[in-house]
């Protein structure tokens, strides 16, 4: 499919003139850069410029107008300096068969939380500094944060607790795990009548910072949302997220560091961050380990191939019980 997509990117950039739009030389080259469950991406340089073509086959979000979705964000995001700067989108699908997005090219590698924490809370401070004032339209708003994730999660355990693959202990794990965080749910009152909107991420792991020697950014922007940024930091302090490429766990002297130096980079202060994420964070949980379930439930399926076991491992070590009530249970 690579192979046979890169000679059809090639096409696709002739039939629309797109090397000429974007100052590329007509001895372009394309190269083959990483590919995930929703878009295949490809590096298109010439001697003097680099630039990313993403060709989007799905939505995580069930939208029709994903790329364009993304598209926009990257253009509201661009005064934060901190994320890819977009050159053109198509998502009209009547060349290729997929949504295309053009960006520029990147250098850098992805997040080490052992040594970019600061790093990254800089990031954070300035995309959550943006005004988000007239931009309801561009993205979708969050505003039901804690009964959102009962909805999202209750969705992805809906096959996992009928199945009868599932352990009895994990059923009633999550039986009781959903019980207790839809009677809280209550409890987002609080954002709401302190509301603070930013632009979130939504997945904010390490692979999708890229880390350079000068500058540093947050990329993949496919499904942000509007809401309290208690999103995006508690996840990406939650051990869910910090093990996720390996084993790192953050101290709690790591976690209050990076609320510091993220509060210093908001133009307009603390708002209780570390409150924010206190009531945020079993749900976070909740988002996490539901998906594991369900992701856990797939590879289960005879006529799927599993092509990531390192994947399929972690999805099996967060599934024990005994880890997910070590998580959880402090937060209760």
């Amino acid at each position: 499919m690579k192979n046979g997509l890169e000679s059809r990117i090639k096409s696709y950039i002739e039939a629309k003139n797109l090397a000429e739009k974007l100052g590329l030389e007509r001895d372009f080259k394309i190269r083959f850069l990483a590919q995930g469950e929703y878009n295949i991406n490809y590096l298109v340089e010439d001697r003097a410029k680099k630039l990313v073509f993403r060709a989007n086959t799905a939505s995580q979000l069930g939208l029709e107008n994903q790329i364009e979705y993304e598209y926009n964000a990257l253009k509201a995001l661009e005064l934060s300096g901190v994320t890819p700067r977009a050159h053109y989108v198509d998502g009209k699908k009547d060349v290729l068969d997929y949504g295309v997005l053009v960006m520029e090219f990147l250098e850098g590698v992805p997040l080490d939380y052992s040594k970019d924490l600061r790093t990254a809370a800089t990031i954070f401070g300035k995309i959550h500094s943006l005004d988000t004032e007239g931009l309801d339209e561009t993205f979708i708003v969050e505003s039901d944060i804690l009964s959102s994730r009962v909805r999202e999660a209750r969705m992805w355990l809906g096959d996992y607790m009928d199945s009868p693959k599932v352990d009895v202990k994990l059923k009633s794990f999550f039986q009781n795990f959903l019980d207790w965080a839809e009677a809280n749910s209550h409890k987002e009152t609080y954002f709401k009548q302190d509301k603070w909107h930013v632009v979130n991420n939504t997945e904010v792991n390490s692979h999708n910072f890229i880390i350079g020697e000068e500058r540093s950014y947050l990329i993949d922007w496919e499904k942000p949302v509007i809401s309290d940024p208690c999103q995006d930091i508690t996840q990406f302090i939650a051990e869910t997220t910090t093990s996720w490429k390996g084993s790192y766990v953050l101290s709690r002297d790591e976690k209050k560091d990076f609320f510091k130096h993220y509060a210093k980079n908001l133009s307009a202060g603390d708002r209780g961050i570390e409150e924010r994420v206190q009531i945020y964070a079993p749900y976070l949980y909740l988002r996490a380990l539901s998906w594991c379930a369900y992701a856990w439930l797939e590879y289960q399926n005879p006529d799927k191939e599993i092509v990531n076991m390192d994947t399929f491992m972690k999805i099996e070590q967060y599934l024990d019980v005994d880890f997910m009530e070590k998580l959880i249970s402090p937060l209760k």
